[in-house]
């Protein structure tokens, strides 16, 4: 044997031995923990009540390193002032100061020193606080920190972030920013990314933070690569429910600069008093001395184009009114119908503001280069007539909460704040099937209706399971002259505005407008058997 050859073979026995010697030093306990935003209607699981046992729970797992969710000013103090041997880095997503809830990062600060950190959001404008795009009702920000193991020298990063939990479409946009936003700051070193996702590992999103893309690091999924599995149910969300559906939404990604010694899913309940409605998940990390080997063939990331944004002057309007269509990030065409079907690049180009003069549903979809093209954007104007009808009387009254003076809000041709639902800008109404009756003053034709209302299954809030037009001239026979059936959507993913038509062709001075609950809550629902909400921000009679 060479002297050469010798050599390398002390080199590799003497770092094998060392390496075996210290890994208890490599290893890093990473835990992700959506600890539910403190609501006093939670009831039993109010924040109150469970803040002890989230302290227990931490003080007896101990991680090094802890991503929370959900976290409002008062929790973080809570946290903090319990948590005494960690440090935490984290800013409310609304202004990026102290408004709305953080995603704090807290780690052990005599294991590690801080060396960097800061925050983006998930959204086209990423620097910019409290900014959102893609269809995401509330502002979505990323935590990140870079940190050295004070005792082995290690540098990493660590990601904590919370998806949208409304649209599929803007979750797979912010794993696209989220990866480049990785690849920028961190480059090529270490990387544990964490948060609640809001999406099952079958979605989009989760096969683009996962899959081997050109120019990127790839991640993996610490659930399925543990060297120790300490139990096989993975189910992270629970709804404050003993028996719901298995939803995977929470986990810890890592690139290939770790091997997951063991991943656990911790179903904490006390006296019938959860941890929260999310589980926490915590996996033991060991730096790896080389990069694990990608999986799979490398694919280049291929991008959707931004969704277009359609700006009418007003979405209720009586002669005519300007509607602008302005494309979003990179350069792109702009295809629009009129005609309530897809557009295609068969249809109309988009090359300068419309004139409308009778109500439309304008549907508008960005193509561009090299790119998946976009969502397709709806928007539906309304031309409206002179009318006298008078609302004389609701049957129930709605939600004391959700409510506006004189039901005002409901022609008032505005929009509902779909952030801000007890501004005064929508009426609800909880488990109730209501009567909206109108007086026109005298006997008139009527030829249409139009509901606004808004479903947000997330929210308890649901789409009507049926609107009925009645009709009569005393006001107190009717008859029924128009209905619509609807199927409501209890899908806790999606969330969106509803505008609901029915084309009338009657003459009659009384009008009784019936709008049927959309039903209880589903076995398939985080609130299965409670009664759903109806929300509306605008009803036209005409």
């Amino acid at each position: 044997m060479t002297i050469r050859s010798l050599l390398l073979f002390c080199i590799i026995i003497i770092g094998s031995f060392l390496y075996f010697c210290t890994n208890e030093d490599n290893s890093v306990k990473v835990m992700s923990f959506n600890i539910r935003y403190s609501n006093p209607e939670d009831g039993i699981n109010a924040w109150t009540n469970r803040k002890g046992l989230v302290y227990d729970f931490l003080d007896d797992k101990q991680p090094d390193i802890i991503g929370f969710q959900e976290v409002l000013k008062s929790q973080l103090d809570d946290l903090s002032n319990e948590l005494i041997d960690y440090e935490y880095i984290g800013v409310g997503r609304d202004d990026g100061r102290e408004s709305g809830e953080f995603v704090p990062v807290f780690y052990a600060k005599d294991k590690f020193e801080l060396l960097a950190s800061s925050h983006f959001w998930l959204s086209e404008t990423p620097e910019i606080a409290g900014s959102k795009s893609w269809g995401a009702v509330l502002p979505r920000i990323v935590t990140w920190l870079q940190l050295k193991d004070k005792n082995n020298g290690y540098i990493f990063y660590v990601f904590n972030t919370h998806f949208s939990h409304v649209s599929a479409f803007a979750r797979n946009e912010s794993a696209i920013l989220l990866l480049n936003k990785i690849k920028t700051i961190a480059g090529k070193a270490p990387v544990v990314l964490m948060g609640d996702f809001n999406a099952q590992p079958s979605e989009r999103m989760y096969s683009t933070l996962t899959d081997n893309w050109e120019g990127y690091l790839q991640l993996w999924d610490t659930r399925y690569l543990p060297i120790e599995n300490d139990e096989a149910n993975f189910q992270t969300f629970n709804g404050f429910k003993h028996e719901t559906p298995e939803v995977v939404i929470d986990h810890i990604f890592t690139n290939g600069f770790f091997d997951v010694k063991s991943f656990s899913t911790h179903h904490v309940i006390k006296n019938d008093v959860f941890i929260s409605d999310h589980y926490p998940i915590m996996a033991q990390l060991d730096f790896r001395l080389n990069r694990r080997s990608e999986l799979g063939n490398r694919k280049k990331l291929i991008q959707n184009a931004q969704v277009p944004i359609i700006t009418p002057a007003l979405w209720c309007f009586y002669d005519s009114v300007l509607v602008e269509i302005k494309p979003q990030g990179t350069k792109a065409d702009i295809y629009y119908t009129l005609n309530d079907e897809q557009p295609d690049t068969l249809s109309a180009i988009y090359a300068k503001p419309l004139i409308l003069k009778e109500s439309s549903t304008i549907k508008a979809k960005s193509f561009a280069d090299n790119m998946y093209p976009s969502s397709t954007v709806t928007t539906t104007v309304i031309k409206k007539k002179r009318s006298f009808a008078e609302l004389t009387e609701v049957i129930p009254e709605a939600d004391e909460k959700y409510f506006s003076k004189g039901y005002g809000a409901l022609f008032d041709d505005k929009r509902g704040n779909d952030n801000q639902l007890n501004d005064g800008s929508w009426c609800g109404f909880n488990g109730t099937d209501n009567d909206f009756l109108f007086d026109l003053g005298r006997k008139q034709t009527i030829t249409e209706l139009y509901i606004s209302s808004l479903s947000q299954p997330a929210q308890w809030i649901v789409a009507p399971s049926k609107i009925e037009v009645k009709t009569s001239n005393d006001g107190i026979r009717y008859k029924t002259i128009a209905q619509k059936k609807i199927l409501p959507s209890f899908d806790e993913a999606k969330s969106e505005r509803l505008l609901f038509h029915l084309p009338l062709n009657s003459s009659a001075r009384y009008v009784k407008i019936s709008v049927y609950n959309g039903g209880l809550l589903p076995k398939s629902h985080s609130g299965s058997g409670n009664p759903s909400w109806f929300f509306i921000d605008e009803l036209i009679l005409q």
